[in-house]
């Protein structure tokens, strides 16, 4: 497999793919592992992930369910194209998983850089409202 030929659209739609390539049982393997650790995390820490602030709260399960996702999709995947399963051994899914990830990744670098600030500053407003307008006990 030469690296060129990533560019074009048949090298993804290829019904005769060898089901093993060359670090199959590594990728397996590496995914397998990715996926225990998300789940022991999750289960290790889930009481701890209750008392963060909203903020890593949120960071932690993105990135959590990131390697999940990923994790769970990839071992389907590597289980059809060693099967040699028709349609669904194509090289396409990995594409389409790398861009999910790539776009998954985009969205949390435009939230922390876009939206987080300005929940920050509407935070702020609130409770300068909250001062100004409490409520009286009477």
């Amino acid at each position: 497999m030469a690296i060129k030929n990533i560019f074009h659209y048949t090298y993804y739609f290829d019904q005769y793919v060898k089901p093993e390539f060359t670090g199959f049982w590594v990728v397996v393997v590496i995914m397998s592992l990715i996926l225990v650790l998300t789940i022991i995390l999750h289960l290790r820490f889930s009481k701890l992930f209750k008392k963060l602030p909203r903020e890593k709260k949120f960071w932690w399960s993105h990135w959590l369910n990131i390697g999940y996702t990923v994790s769970v999709v990839e071992l389907v995947w590597l289980f059809f194209r060693y099967q040699s399963i028709a349609y669904f051994n194509w090289r396409l899914w990995p594409a389409l998983i790398i861009l999910g990830v790539a776009g998954w990744i985009g969205y949390l670098v435009y939230y922390r850089y876009r939206l987080l600030p300005e929940q920050r500053v509407e935070q702020e407003s609130q409770k300068n409202r909250a001062y100004y307008f409490r409520r009286r006990k009477g």
